[in-house]
């Protein structure tokens, strides 16, 4: 006679047994995929997930391995998906923001009045800064397009046009360029007069006196730098100034450039008696080696600054400065991107905006 319940017990015990098996074989054999994941990345580099995805988001990572995640990435074609993001949560109507600083007012000014127009208009803004490296720049603009994002405005720094035909081939986000520009590339673009402005300021300079003018300008691969530089000489040239090389100083956007640059410049046996900053931070550096030195700002040395009208109205007497308009800058970028939301198919537009140059700035 068969005992019935020993047979149930140890056919229950056969099933467990086999489900065991497919759980741990399931486990050990996953499903194979086509799409990369931030997992595989990590592998492949040799960095942990989170150096991965701290990398992604803009973050700092040790040079080494910044090298490491963009040969992976490249490799491996990653890319982040927006659709698997979407399941947990609704996908926001979002604009990308690719900036190359976020610590200049100047940045900030642009950026709060674009944000406030797309805000209203029901849109949100991820912003990514690619501080001034060429590396990061590609990878940003890559993240920000694979994000799933709308539209995009874009500070262009180093990147060639390319090298931007590149990365945005296989999507039709519409871009708008704000302060440079990618010679090449047909987008709407807001940009200001920085020959012009430039201009004006050095020939003013040179109407008081000035026969020594020296500049203290950014690094000449950016476009907005380079067009200051060609203001300064046009101005030079039309005055029939014989150029001097070592009256001009460039270097990084940076408080360093100017404070180095004027030590550089009044070591000279031949000293300028008047100084242009073409930056905000550059002037900052003018002004603090000066004031170290104990050289009189509008006495000794006439000082022209640039994007810092506050801090130049403050001084006595008041510098004179360049003021970008800003605030225009930011709302027409939100105004041209709009539109192209909204579906229009104009030609792209290339709009420039005439900065104000103030004697005094406590008059502004």
């Amino acid at each position: 006679m068969v005992d019935t319940r020993k047979s149930f017990l140890y056919y229950m015990y056969i099933q467990s047994e086999r489900d065991t098996v497919k759980r741990e074989s399931f486990r050990a054999y996953p499903r194979k995929t086509d799409m990369a994941t931030i997992k595989d990345v990590a592998q492949r580099a040799q960095v942990a997930p989170s150096t991965i995805s701290k990398y992604m988001n803009g973050g700092n990572v040790r040079p080494e391995h910044a090298e490491a995640i963009r040969e992976a990435i490249a490799e491996l074609g990653y890319r982040v998906n927006p659709y698997a993001r979407g399941l947990k949560t609704p996908h926001p109507r979002s604009i990308g923001i690719l900036t190359p600083d976020m610590t200049a007012p100047f940045f900030g000014s642009v950026l709060s009045a674009f944000d406030k127009i797309m805000r209203e208009n029901g849109y949100h803004t991820l912003v990514s800064c690619y501080g001034a490296n060429h590396g990061l720049e590609r990878d940003n603009l890559r993240f920000l397009l694979s994000n799933g994002i709308d539209g995009l405005l874009y500070m262009p720094e180093d990147l060639s046009a390319e090298e931007f035909q590149e990365l945005t081939a296989n999507c039709a986000v519409p871009v708008v360029q704000v302060d440079r520009m990618i010679q090449g590339v047909e987008t709407d673009t807001v940009l200001v007069d920085n020959t012009g402005s430039v201009y004006d300021a050095v020939c003013r300079l040179i109407d008081r006196g000035h026969r020594r003018v020296a500049i203290v300008a950014g690094p000449k691969s950016v476009m907005t730098a380079k067009e200051r530089l060609v203001g300064y000489l046009r101005a030079l040239s039309d005055r029939e100034f014989i150029y001097d090389d070592a009256l001009v100083i460039s270097g990084p956007n940076a408080f360093a450039t100017g404070y180095r640059g004027f030590s550089q410049l009044m070591a000279q046996n031949d000293p300028p008696t008047a100084i242009f900053s073409t930056n905000y931070d550059i002037t900052m550096g003018l002004i603090t080696a000066a004031r170290e030195r104990g050289v009189n700002i509008g006495k000794d040395l006439d000082l022209f600054g640039f994007d810092c009208v506050d801090t130049c109205a403050m001084l006595n007497p008041p510098l004179p400065v360049v003021q970008q308009p800003e605030q225009q800058l930011g709302q027409l970028a939100a105004e041209y991107l709009l539109a192209r939301l909204g579906g229009s198919t104009e030609p792209a537009k290339l709009t420039r905006l005439p900065c104000i140059v103030h004697e005094n700035p406590r008059k502004a």
